[in-house]
């Protein structure tokens, strides 16, 4: 019966095993075809994995100086310039450099500044002396800070997901410095109806200038009696006569309660030479493009608890940077100089370059000695 059929329809059984043969070794071709294309595919996705090499030997680091006695009537002169070799992790990847200071030759606890790309610095007297104080040594002794330059590549990398290629360090170099004690600031006591008159735990005003201008910031709480008044002592005491009210802009020795309009965080100021007084209410922002642009302000909250101002998140640019201000104006507004925040100072930018979300943190509690802090989320 097949044999007929195939015979009438011209097709011999012969060519239609021949066919169906033909058929299944194409159907084998096809299918190898796409395995080899699979296999292809993964071999390529493991040839574009990042392959990095740390960089041969120790790298290169220099000092200017090997010993400095440190003079404060010239702080602004160079102390000390540092060099180092630009290194290359053979991946296009930027290599981000730091300089880290310890007293300890184990370097196990150094204080570390970030130098992102540049591969010199160079430090005033101020400055040099405030990292040799900071790191441990004694003002007016001598004593050995040991220097030496980090380089890390940090790409993906987070401060809880840190970048997995080891960093590379230089030798240590010791230098003798004898630095010199910071200038004693003098400073007024704020005791008032707000924190119980206590002369011994009040908050203090801080004549950083050392020209009679005392300042500071204090926080005054709500009052249910509406009472907010204070005096000026000289002292954590009240043995002397306090400052206290002459009118709305003077000041006198045994005057009348000084007094804030209400609740809030207040900008104090008295100067014992002009015998001038003011308070100045303010709520804090940071304001620039690398957070939104200089025109927008980012509002801080107050934190009683800390006694500082708080962004509990805001992304921060890699390019571009950033100020403190308050009310949204720029009558009043600090960035940093030498280490510290200062009226008018310069720019803050993302820790080494590094943009993400940050916790922003502005501390104003310490009278002449304003600091903030920038933790990665």
């Amino acid at each position: 019966m097949y044999s007929r059929y195939l015979t009438q329809t011209g097709l011999p059984i012969l060519t239609l095993f021949k066919t169906m043969a033909i058929k299944k070794d194409h159907m084998k071709r096809i299918i190898n075809y796409f395995l080899f294309i699979l296999l292809f595919a993964s071999c390529k996705k493991d040839e574009t994995r990042v392959v990095y090499s740390l960089p041969a030997g120790t790298p290169s680091f220099s000092s200017s100086i090997s010993s400095i006695v440190l003079d404060s009537t010239h702080k602004e002169d160079v102390a000390v310039s540092f060099a180092w070799s630009s290194l290359s992790y053979s991946i296009n990847a930027a290599v981000t450099y730091s300089l880290e200071f310890d007293t300890a030759n184990a370097m196990s606890n150094p204080v570390a500044f970030i130098m992102n790309a540049d591969t010199t610095k160079s430090y005033t007297v101020a400055q040099l002396n405030a990292i040799a104080l900071q790191a441990g040594l004694e003002g007016a002794k001598a004593g050995k800070l040991n220097v030496r330059m980090k380089a890390e590549v940090r790409m993906n990398g987070t401060s809880t997901n840190p970048s997995t290629i080891p960093a590379t360090y230089s030798a240590v170099l010791p230098v003798t410095i004898t630095a010199y004690a910071p200038a004693t600031v003098s400073r007024l006591w704020v005791p008032g109806e707000y924190q119980g008159w206590n002369a011994a735990t009040a908050p203090t005003l801080a004549d950083v200038a050392g020209k009679g201008a005392y300042e500071g910031y204090i926080y005054f709480p709500n009052n249910a009696s509406g009472n907010y008044t204070f005096k000026i002592t000289t002292a954590p005491n009240w043995n002397d006569p306090s400052w206290g009210y002459e009118s709305a802009t003077k000041m006198v020795k045994g005057g009348g309660n000084l007094y804030t309009p209400g609740e809030g965080y207040f900008l104090v100021r008295a100067n014992t030479t002009s015998r001038d007084w003011s308070t100045t209410p303010t709520t804090w922002s940071i304001v620039g493009d690398a957070v939104t642009d200089w025109d927008t302000d980012v509002p801080m909250t107050y934190d009683t608890e800390s006694g500082t101002w708080v962004i509990s998140s805001v992304n921060i640019k890699a390019s571009g940077g950033f100020k403190f201000r308050a009310n949204s104006a720029w009558t009043i507004n600090y960035g940093p100089a030498d280490g510290k925040l200062v009226q008018d100072g310069g720019n803050i930018f993302a820790p080494g370059g590094v943009a993400g979300n940050y916790k922003v943190v502005l501390n104003l509690s310490d009278a002449g000695n304003y600091t903030y802090t920038l933790t990665k989320l």
